[in-house]
């Protein structure tokens, strides 16, 4: 059987675009016969120690870590324990491909450093999902700056190839590590999770809900500068009389919310798989991210999208037609969209069936998981491939 190991900052329950994409990752290849380990930092709630089986049929192992930077800043990043060592340890001897997530994580440039030196038959992978992230702080956007060009060159270079679904995030890889290969992969969805419901099952959703017939746009994601929540709250002062905006995510919000806006906090995976099958529309006016997943979930279940005005995510959407408005992320700009998108309803349930129809085109766990085993074995070929006499 082959193993692969995973590593990253958070994994589920903790909340969040990479876990997520890292948990359909490891089922999806459990499924197809691989043994799966996911090393990640024991979210607050709940301490470091075994492996934590997944119903899934892979294992998460957690160690102990200080979340402070998160707790404080909303930068999400765990600050491990020494256990981290002996694990990752442990886990590499036993490992066939060693698969990191996230170039400036302690666990991934640990991991990646460790397989090259007392694992060299292992495939180190490593995949990056946003690349640099403008902060709102200068000292935040610095401190990143120095750390992408001291740990994110270090954990690039330590990796045999690498993987990420944007180009210019692709473009920055190249230039830390000349000479890997990058693979653009986009990201998958689970299309029977998140799919478009039947209108009688839509209506009955509503009223579980609580929703009358008043437009919702839901936000989904974590309640940070980066994600643009600030930007859909003025969306949603600048159209009080269009919509009602329901916010899903952890976090506090920057500033008071208008009286529009109606606050769930934190949602599993499972309701908010129903809240979008709900809605009328989707916004996040998020920046330096690679692809939303929540962006690709949104649309596989027929909402039409209103994102940043972010010229990378033009490969991902481009069959979508009027399905996914690229806006300016300002409140005004984005209140506009949202507005003509929610005048006609009609026109609006078209736009979500074009969303929808593109997911299911472009966003496959399938495809996306065929692309990384092909990957994991082209590295393994070239490793084993005989070299050539001088």
């Amino acid at each position: 059987m082959r193993r692969l190991l995973l590593v990253s900052h958070y994994a589920l329950p903790h909340v969040g675009g990479m876990e997520m994409v890292i948990d359909a990752e490891a089922r999806e290849l459990a499924r197809r016969g691989w043994d799966v380990v996911h090393v990640a930092s024991a979210p607050p709630n709940l301490p470091g120690g075994p492996a934590d089986p997944r119903p899934d049929g892979y294992r998460v192992v957690r160690v102990g870590a200080l979340n402070a930077l998160e707790e404080r800043l909303g930068v999400p990043y765990p600050v491990f324990a020494p256990a981290l060592l002996p694990v990752l340890d442990r886990e590499i001897a036993r490992a066939d491909v060693v698969h990191a997530h996230g170039f400036l994580y302690m666990s991934s440039v640990l991991a990646l450093l460790l397989a090259r030196h007392r694992r060299p038959g292992a495939v180190r992978v490593l995949t990056e999902h946003v690349g640099h992230v403008d902060y709102e702080t200068r000292a935040l956007d610095l401190a990143e700056s120095a750390a992408i060009a001291g740990i994110g060159r270090l954990s690039t270079r330590a990796a045999e190839g690498l993987i990420t679904m944007n180009p210019k995030v692709a473009d920055a890889l190249r230039g830390l590590a000349p000479g890997r290969p990058v693979e653009l992969i986009a990201n998958g969805v689970d299309t029977e999770a998140f799919r478009p419901a039947a209108p009688a099952a839509r209506a009955a959703l509503r009223v579980r809900l609580g929703w009358d017939e008043r437009p919702r746009v839901l936000f989904v994601g974590r309640l940070v500068a980066k994600k643009g929540v600030d930007v859909a709250l003025a969306a949603a002062a600048a159209a009080p009389d269009a919509f009602r905006l329901v916010v899903a995510g952890p976090g506090r919000l920057p500033g008071p919310a208008p009286a529009n806006v109606d606050l769930l906090g934190a949602v599993a995976p499972e309701r908010v798989a129903e809240l979008m099958q709900a809605a009328d529309a989707f916004l996040l006016p998020s920046r330096g991210e690679g692809f939303p997943v929540t962006a690709q979930e949104a649309m596989a279940s027929g909402l039409p999208a209103v994102l940043a005005d972010d010229p990378n995510y033009a490969a991902h959407v481009g069959g979508a037609g009027d399905g996914v408005r690229l806006v300016a992320p300002e409140g005004g700009a984005v209140a506009a969209a949202l507005r003509e998108l929610l005048a006609d309803p009609d026109a609006r349930s078209a736009a979500g069936a074009r969303a929808a129809a593109h997911a299911q085109r472009a966003f496959s766990w399938g495809a996306a998981m065929d692309a990384h085993e092909a990957l994991f074995a082209r590295l393994s070929a070239r490793r084993s491939a005989p070299t050539p006499p001088a």
